[in-house]
């Protein structure tokens, strides 16, 4: 059977402090590969001198922002998720002291990471240190494609990391990754247009519904009152309206992959998210025109009360938006909170010479990431990875944060950690594509979806 790590909801906050517990990254430092053990111990006794000089190149997403961070160290100055990662670079580089200088390959957005760092990785040419999201790292530490180390080895505390964090670095027993964040889908809201439709309560917050039902209604008042949509998503080319449905499928206590690794696709719960979706496109209060940026671009310019988005631009929205602005959890509107999450971690592709001194420094710019996610969080509205930054007073000042505490701690609903996520994940979305975009009969395209995925996983 196929190696299959499902990771359930994550703790309540009460239990957030507790999360450092019983979950140590894996020490062996396996990497597949019948040399790893001695590997890895070169890695170890990598020697500050041999680091001298060391140049490394760095494969990430979050796009490009040379001009507007050229020459910036300071975290607190960054505007965008771009601006963050790209000034803790720049941080790195004037201040680590073993005089390692890290060379950015690539800085696409993760809509076209992937097709770009695959393309590396076949030509046997790869950065040496990459970004990936928790959901794909298998696919890669399965083919061998990238070093399993051990954390420990050369100071990354991971007893700190909370216990998804954890979990998520992991394959097979070994570790593959440094975590960097994690981030959920939340609503950003336009609270003008919701006090204008009568759904801002006298707390001055944003009043969500319970039910479905009561979605529907709030839809129709905001569409009534004020002529605008009630939420904007990206369906087009893009996978936010995929989230949206995996989180109610995950309210209801379901998911597409059961426990024990097998296709859970055709489902009730399944059918009811996509019926809903469905009613919300019919009466007009979404629409499936738009792409992520159409998406953002069509609530910033005041067609909808609420977007449907990551917590990444949470800073971003909370500086710029020329209304009033909030953020909040998705309303649970069936059995329990839950919203589609994912997260975002650093991992060394194998180099075709494994040269030891190059991996320690990928491995030295990684603890720097780590020790920095704290900055990177708060710069940009990612979830930290590490207790003690979640409940330090600094994190928790940030911009937005005590307004989705539920989703960071209580209702984050993590993706499946199985072989080939991103195949499965594919092949459930085009299915969802035929519904939104075809009108494909909801059951015939569930129950194609279900048989594809079978045959996927077996």
């Amino acid at each position: 059977m196929q190696k299959t790590k499902i990771v359930a909801a994550a703790a309540s906050l009460t239990a957030a402090a507790l999360l450092l517990t019983a979950c140590g990254a894996g020490a062996d430092g396996g990497s597949g590969s019948a040399d790893s053990g001695d590997l890895n111990e070169q890695i170890a006794a990598v020697t500050a001198e041999q680091l001298d000089g060391t140049t490394i190149t760095m494969s990430r997403m979050f796009g490009d922002c040379e001009e507007t961070t050229q020459g910036v160290t300071d975290p607190a100055k960054a505007t965008t998720e771009c601006e963050a990662i790209q000034i803790l670079t720049n941080k790195f580089n004037a201040e680590n002291e073993y005089g390692i200088t890290i060379e950015r390959l690539g800085g696409t957005d993760w809509n076209s990471y992937y097709d770009a760092f695959n393309a590396s990785i076949a030509g046997g040419e790869p950065a040496n240190i990459a970004n990936l999201h928790d959901y794909s790292m298998s696919d890669y530490a399965t083919r061998d494609q990238l070093l399993a180390f051990d954390p420990e080895s050369i100071g990354i505390d991971m007893t700190d990391a909370t216990e998804q964090a954890q979990k998520s670095v992991m394959w097979d027993g070994s570790t593959y990754a440094v975590p960097f964040d994690a981030h959920a889908l939340v609503m950003h809201v336009n609270t003008d247009v919701l006090a204008a439709a009568g759904y801002i309560g006298e707390d001055g917050r944003p009043v969500l519904p319970t039910t479905p039902d009561e979605l529907l209604q709030m839809g129709k008042d905001v569409k009534d009152k004020t002529g605008l949509m009630l939420f904007s998503s990206g369906f087009a080319n893009d996978d936010m309206a995929w989230r949206f449905f995996y989180s109610l499928v995950r309210q209801q206590g379901s998911d597409v992959i059961s426990a024990d690794g097998s296709a859970e696709v055709d489902t009730e719960a399944a059918a009811k998210a996509l019926e809903l979706i469905n009613e919300l496109l019919d009466a007009g209060y979404m629409h499936t025109d738009a792409d992520y940026a159409g998406s953002i671009d069509e609530w910033k310019n005041g067609q909808s009360a609420i977007l449907l988005n990551g917590v990444w631009a949470i800073n971003e929205y909370a500086a710029t938006t020329d209304f009033g602005y909030t953020v909040t959890d998705l309303p649970t509107l069936y059995d329990a909170p839950a919203a589609w999450a994912s997260s975002h971690m650093w991992v060394l592709p194998r180099q075709k010479g494994d040269d030891p001194v190059e991996y320690r420094a990928g491995l030295e710019f990684a603890k720097f990431l780590y020790d920095n996610s704290g900055s990177w969080s708060i710069a940009t509205g990612h979830i930290a990875p590490r207790v003690s930054i979640i409940d330090s007073e600094e994190y928790l000042a940030a911009p937005e944060r005590a307004n989705y505490t539920e989703t960071a701690l209580t209702g984050i609903s993590f993706v499946p950690q199985v072989e080939n996520w991103t195949s499965v994940k594919s092949l459930i979305h085009a299915q969802l594509d035929e519904v939104w975009f075809s009108d494909k009969d909801i059951a015939e395209a569930l129950s194609e979806a279900q048989a594809r995925v079978t045959q996927e996983i077996k």
